[in-house]
């Protein structure tokens, strides 16, 4: 949960009046059916966007879905919706894909997500030069099970694990870092590596002294064997080049994905891990999605079908 200690006070008077508000909304979990089924579409680069109406609206934006977000974003621009009430001169420190930012902080008192509403949420506000109009974060889907069925366009909300309780699934153990993401765990030649479930990234990508451990004076780094591709992060509208290697036979746990492509980059660690040097891969929508699988954030587990 979210503290007064990770929100800038402006003045004990000026937060006075909405103390009781704050916590409220800091600690009311959003009422989830027992079952239920969220059409989504995917964008431009493959990962997944929810319909949102904002309190006060009657548009319907998309908003994009990131596993590794605790919190949910609206663009600066929407600060004025109904519902929306600002800290002045509040921030809150958002974890997602694209990293660790401190962003102007918000509650909003409803909204909708998908064919439900959601109530007394914690958020922050983006830049208005994003190119999607915000960010579902995954205390949306706190204590449920979120299960993504391959080409349907459809995502279904479980309270158990009932619907996956076929021989068919199994789970991939994993636990929440301090920002609330979920994070995996996985030997690749001889080394451990911490992988961050983030659907808001469009490609999957090893920290670069990850893969200097992994492959040391290897002919992989040869220039005729390196290619370069781009890669998307977030509500960010800037993309980059990054060093494209393969990894043969990978598998996360139980989870045998065959050859993957991953992209090189360097991380903060820490945040990601708690650990500095800690070896991080961000596990990106071009793997997830590209399986059946369930994000389970009573446990912060991985669920995938075989």
């Amino acid at each position: 949960m979210l503290s007064f200690g990770h929100i800038c006070k402006k003045t004990k008077a000026g937060l006075k009046g909405a103390g009781l508000a704050f916590l409220l909304a800091a600690t009311t979990a959003p009422a989830i059916a027992k079952s239920e089924t969220l059409p989504v579409t995917l964008d431009d680069y493959g990962r997944i966007t929810m319909p949102i109406v904002l309190d006060g609206r009657t548009s319907t934006q998309h908003f994009l879905f990131d596993t590794a977000a605790r919190r949910s974003l609206v663009l600066n621009r929407d600060s004025n919706a109904a519902g929306i009430r600002r800290y002045e001169n509040g921030t809150i420190r958002h974890f997602s894909a694209e990293g660790l930012l401190r962003l102007p902080a918000a509650t909003i008192s409803s909204w909708k997500v998908g064919g439900r509403t959601v109530q007394n949420s914690i958020i922050g506000f983006y830049s208005d030069n994003a190119e999607l109009a915000g960010l579902v974060g995954n205390n949306v889907f706190l204590g449920r099970i979120l299960h993504w069925r391959l080409g349907s366009g459809l995502l279904n909300v479980y309270a158990n694990t009932a619907a996956l309780s076929d021989a068919s699934w199994h789970n991939i153990g994993g636990r929440p870092n301090r920002h609330f993401s979920m994070l995996l765990t996985t030997e690749y030649r001889g080394v451990e590596i911490t992988v961050l479930v983030a659907t808001g990234a469009s490609r999957t990508m090893l920290d670069s002294d990850t893969l200097y451990k992994l492959f040391p004076n290897s002919e992989v780094w040869s220039p005729n064997n390196v290619d370069y591709k781009s890669v998307e992060f977030g509500l960010g509208s800037q993309r980059k080049n990054f060093r494209a290697f393969k990894l043969p036979d990978f598998k996360i746990g139980s989870w045998d994905l065959g050859e993957v492509e991953v992209l090189s980059a360097n991380f903060d660690t820490k945040e990601i891990t708690g650990f500095m040097n800690a070896p991080v891969m961000i596990l990106g929508a071009d793997i997830l999605l590209k399986h059946e699988v369930a994000f389970d954030f009573r446990d912060y587990q991985l669920w995938v079908k075989d």
